[in-house]
């Protein structure tokens, strides 16, 4: 029998070393039970755990279960279609099993597409248009979108219309015929709450966290994806972190002008990742710096309301 009763869940996003993860496992723990679905377009590969702050607990409790880590290979391009199904039926057994869920990610278009039902991220990529479109100029990309969907030309923020990789997609969305639909998901009141410390204690986070991922083995997770993989246009190789560590290990900079540039790599992203959320509606802001015991308590009375 279908559990027709809305469920609340609790989305804790923000910005990257806001204390997302740590909020989340705090607010697990006094639940009776939960799953936590992380929602990170680097973490859902095999391989780079350190690099992408897979940060589990060794004394992780038996009731508290993270899903959404190590859905692709490395050598695999991650799918947005694909974890939004997977997450939507992780959504659907959570509401059917009442089991509480808590969402709690960094990447803003893998939330959005979670939360809402963009029918774009369905059509698949067609190598074919591919081909086609990436022998042409950002010049002819822009010409060529804007002739075959000049409204969505028009749409475009100029980060978007400068972006070949995007251009490309929206093409090849605007020449699709036959997306596969997504199930929607029903019957759930999302409950955004974003974190926002300041400024300095979020780069003093991202660089603290920098320093102890070198320390525990983040450089021969790269040397081990080298090994492996060999082939350098991976998508993983764009990920945060990584192409640093390579520049270092062929000898090019030093260790301090590592932990310099990857420090503000992070930064950039962090900094891109707040222009995104503040333009999202419905998002609670918290500054987390300070006691969160009051906020764990808001927290787990949505979820009560599911009891």
């Amino acid at each position: 029998m279908t559990n027709k009763k809305k469920q609340h869940i609790v989305i804790i996003c923000g910005p990257t070393a806001s204390g997302k993860t740590d909020l989340s496992l705090q607010l697990a723990k006094v639940l009776p039970k939960a799953n936590m679905l992380s929602v990170d377009s680097r973490q859902v590969y095999k391989g780079l755990d350190i690099i992408t702050g897979k940060d589990i607990p060794n004394n992780l409790s038996s009731k508290i279960k993270i899903l959404g880590h190590n859905l692709f290979a490395p050598d695999e391009m991650a799918n947005l279609a694909e974890f939004t199904r997977y997450s939507k039926k992780i959504i659907h057994d959570s509401n059917k099993t009442s089991t509480p869920l808590i969402i709690v990610g960094g990447t803003g278009l893998y939330l959005k597409a979670i939360t809402q039902n963009l029918s774009d991220i369905s059509i698949p990529r067609n190598p074919f248009i591919r081909q086609e479109l990436e022998k042409l100029s950002l010049s002819e990309l822009q010409n060529f979108l804007k002739k075959e969907n000049p409204v969505k030309y028009q749409s475009l923020n100029r980060s978007d219309s400068m972006n070949p990789r995007r251009l490309i997609r929206y093409i090849e969305i605007s020449r699709s015929k036959a997306p596969s639909p997504i199930k929607k998901t029903i019957n759930i009141s999302f409950q955004w709450v974003g974190l926002m410390p300041d400024k300095k204690t979020i780069i003093e986070s991202i660089k603290k966290r920098v320093l102890q991922r070198i320390k525990t083995g983040a450089l021969d997770e790269v040397k081990n994806l080298l090994i492996n993989y060999p082939n350098r246009n991976l998508p993983i190789y764009t990920s945060l972190g990584v192409s640093q560590i390579i520049e270092y290990l062929e000898g090019k900079i030093s260790k301090k002008k590592l932990i310099e540039i990857w420090t503000k790599a992070e930064t950039d992203y962090a900094r891109r990742q707040i222009v995104w959320f503040k333009k999202q509606p419905n998002i609670v802001w918290y500054d987390n710096s300070t006691d969160t015991s009051l906020l764990i308590d808001k927290l787990k009375n949505i979820y009560q309301q599911n009891a």
